[in-house]
Order: structure tokens, then C-alpha cells, then sequence
């Protein structure tokens, strides 16, 4: 597909928010709309939101980025406010209880202050951050929205840089690809945990990818601020970030001096960071760590779209006989026919192409793609996830479609690449891209 061809698409599918956008405000009204939102001077609110999207569009022009790239994120951009402040008005007329009104309401009863942020204490810190929205930015619902809404898009450019790493090679396809992918594009954009989530997955990719091609240190840096900021918000995100760096250590690296410093760094984290997890949530033994894994999971087994673990989580062998299925339904569910809403609906129609592009990826896949590290740190990333976080998808496949976006981008990414039909279109070329 040629760049016109692609642009074409694109503008056709911003028409179509365009409509999905002024046909939401025609319908509900912006008053209607915020039926659930107690705020004062809605239209205020929402043309305040507004100004602070049009700020963010005209600042991509200062950006120190290729002149392509603004061009490609002045686009997503306006696809992402389409979504924020058109589509997901369907989303706020239609659900009374959500954690983004909580944040917003709960920061009113407080001040701002930098000793009320807690590591690893997310719904806490998303309340202090949306205090410090509320004094520093704009007393405003809608505006906030905005903001996280560059949050994600940050994030996803960030995902790309990584790919141009990987592949040596620009192709801004890759980009649209990401970004306007339906989850990563509504998920990516609200206010809540997840953009700020996304970003620091996103670091960690960026450093993990810079740091293997390179050996320079300063990726350890970039790699380091990633895990914090995932860890700042769901503190078991470091084990899960740092295990699979484990695939460098046996694979191995020619850059000795930079596989000691980096060994011995990752090594410390991991240990530091799994004894916070362990402390936080009481974990001495390995039946603390399965009934942790119990209580937690059964929690989310609520509402229209939950289901129970048949006969719980109660020994290791159980978990571990639970893990294939649990990492499928993280990954894959909810399928077609799984969630009988609009979002399920979509949901279902999106893992059906993941699942397309999987049986593709294994028919087209060589074993010599596996002696790739890059590759297989991918896989085991995604594996790792997908078997912690299966616990809780599997009881609740309305919040699986939420969690699944920090693994999303590199979900679609190692997809993608493993299911070319050109085996030389997407390999590394001799030209380098500089970041």
C-alpha cells in the first residue's frame, strides 16, 4: 500500500469519527451527555477541553521530531479528541459508575501535595495527579480526558521509535497502525490508569530495544524511568517487566562490560522490586501466594461480563494447570458472541483478527526467527503478562479488554512482523534511524 493509499484510509476513517463525534453531540448534547457528571457549567467544561486540545495540536509543530512524524501525530491526534470528546461521550451516557469520575470527584476533597503520592498505590496517585491537574492546568473534566489522551499517543510514538530501532528502518504505516488500532486508540485516551501505564511500558520497550542494538548505557536510563513509572502505578509491573530480560542473559550479548553492568542492575531491581510486592501484599510463603492470587482474582468476578475459575485457585499445580487457559483469555477473549455489548461486540471483532494474525504468524514463522533475542524477549514479555494477568482477565472479560492495552502494542507489533508474507520487506536494513 502506497502513502496516498494510506493517507486516503486515514482520512476516511477520521471522517467516520468526525460523524461518530458530531452525531453524539446532536443526539445526547454535551448536558446530556454528563448526565453522571455533577460538574458545574458543562459547556464550559467541554470548550475548555476544547482550547487544551487545539494547544496540544499546534505544540506537535515544536516537537523535535521528523517533519513525516508531526504530520502522522497531527493526525492521530485529532483521531484521538474525535474519540475523547465525541465517541466516548456513548461510553459516559451509558455507565454510572467510572474510576475516571472517581478520580476527578475524590481530588476535589483534597489538596495537592507531593507527599501524597504512595509508590505502587495507584488509585491514589491518579487522585493526586488529578489534583495537580485541577490547581497547575484546568478545573476540568473533559480537559483531563484530553491530557491523558496525549499521555497515550506520547506512548504509542514512543512503541514506534522502538520498532524503527528493531527494524532499522522508517515506515510510518507502523505507526497508524498502533495508534488507531480501535483498543489502543479508546483505551489510550482516557482518564485513568491506563495511558500512564502505557507510557512506561512503552520506555521499557524503547530502552530494551535501543540497549541490544547499541550496548549504550543511557538506554539502562530510558529502561529504568519505564519500569518506575509502570511500577508507580501497579507495583507488580516491575517482576513482570524485568523477568524476561533473562533472555539477554542466556543469549548473551558481545558487549561484555555492558552485560555486567547491565546483569548486575536488572538483577538488583528485580530482587528490590519483588521484595516491595511481597511486603505489599503479605507474602511470605508459597500458600500466601496463592491465596493472594485467589482473593485477588475472585474480587473481579463480577458484573455481566464475569466468570469464576472452576474450583478456585488453590494449590501450585492448580495454577499452573489454569495458566494456558488464563493466558489465552488475557490475549484472545473476549471473543465474538463472549460480551453482548457494543464494546464487547468490537472487543470480540479485534482479538478474532489477533487470532487471525497468530495462526498466520505460525504458518509464515521460521525457528531461526527465535534466535533473534529481540524476538524472543518479545514472546516471553507477552507470555509472562499474559499468565499473571490471566488470573484476572479469565474472571472479568469486560476489564480484560482494559488490562490487555499495555501489552497491546507489542502483542500487535510481534503479530505483524512474524506474519509477513515478505521475509525481506521487514528485516533489518543496513540504514539506521536516529532517535
Amino acid at each position: 500500500m502506497n502513502t496516498k493509499s494510506t493517507y486516503r484510509l486515514v482520512s476516511i476513517f477520521l471522517i467516520l469519527l468526525g460523524m461518530a463525534f458530531l452525531l453524539a453531540l446532536s443526539i445526547l448534547g454535551i448536558e446530556t451527555a454528563g448526565r453522571y457528571l455533577s460538574q458545574p457549567y458543562l459547556l464550559l467544561d467541554y470548550f475548555t477541553a476544547l482550547a487544551w486540545a487545539m494547544s496540544f495540536g499546534l505544540s506537535i509543530i515544536l516537537w523535535p521530531v521528523p517533519k513525516p512524524h508531526k504530520q502522522a501525530l497531527g493526525i492521530v491526534w485529532l483521531a484521538k479528541i474525535f474519540v475523547t470528546l465525541g465517541v466516548m461521550l456513548f461510553y459516559e451516557y451509558n455507565y454510572a459508575s467510572l474510576d475516571a469520575r472517581g478520580y476527578f470527584y475524590s481530588a476535589k476533597t483534597g489538596d495537592f501535595a507531593w507527599e501524597d503520592f504512595v509508590f505502587g498505590q495507584g488509585s491514589t496517585n491518579m487522585i493526586n495527579l488529578a489534583r495537580f491537574h485541577q490547581y497547575f492546568i484546568a478545573d476540568s473534566y473533559h480537559a483531563m480526558k484530553v491530557t491523558s489522551a496525549m499521555i497515550g499517543m506520547v506512548a504509542v510514538y514512543i512503541f514506534y521509535r522502538a520498532a524503527t530501532l528493531f527494524l532499522k528502518r522508517d515506515d510510518i504505516r507502523i505507526f497508524y497502525a498502533i495508534a488507531l488500532y480501535p483498543s489502543i486508540l479508546f483505551w489510550s485516551s482516557i482518564l485513568g490508569k491506563d495511558p500512564i501505564m502505557l507510557i512506561g511500558v512503552a520506555l521499557y520497550v524503547y530502552a530494551v530495544v535501543g540497549w541490544r542494538n547499541s550496548g549504550k548505557l543511557r538506554y539502562i536510563f530510558w529502561g529504568a524511568l519505564g519500569v518506575w513509572i509502570a511500577s508507580f502505578i501497579r507495583l507488580w509491573y516491575a517482576p513482570i517487566l524485568l523477568a524476561p530480560l533473562a533472555v539477554f542473559f542466556i543469549l548473551g550479548t558481545k558487549n561484555v562490560l555492558a552485560k555486567i553492568v547491565f546483569i548486575g542492575i536488572v538483577v538488583v531491581a528485580f530482587l528490590f522490586s519483588f521484595s516491595l510486592f511481597a511486603e505489599r501484599f503479605a507474602i511470605e510463603t508459597t500458600q500466601d501466594l496463592i491465596s493472594t492470587t485467589d482473593r485477588i482474582s475472585g474480587s473481579w468476578a463480577f458484573g455481566g461480563s464475569g466468570q469464576e475459575i472452576s474450583g478456585g485457585v488453590a494449590s501450585v499445580s492448580s495454577m499452573l494447570a489454569f495458566a494456558p487457559i488464563g493466558s489465552f483469555t488475557a490475549l484472545f477473549r473476549p471473543l465474538p458472541g463472549d460480551v453482548l455489548n457494543p464494546f464487547g461486540l468490537l472487543s470480540g471483532l479485534e482479538n478474532f483478527v489477533l487470532l487471525w494474525l497468530l495462526l498466520i504468524a505460525i504458518k509464515r514463522s521460521r525457528l531461526k526467527e527465535l534466535n533473534e533475542p529481540l524476538i524472543l524477549w518479545a514472546i516471553v514479555l507477552v507470555m509472562n503478562w499474559s499468565i499473571i494477568y490471566g488470573f484476572v482477565s479469565y474472571q472479568n472479560l469486560g476489564a480484560a479488554v482494559r488490562f490487555k492495552l499495555q501489552i497491546l502494542p507489542v502483542l500487535l507489533g510481534l503479530l505483524l512482523y512474524l506474519s509477513r508474507r515478505d521475509r525481506n520487506k521487514f528485516s533489518h536494513s543496513k540504514t539506521g534511524v536516529s532517535i
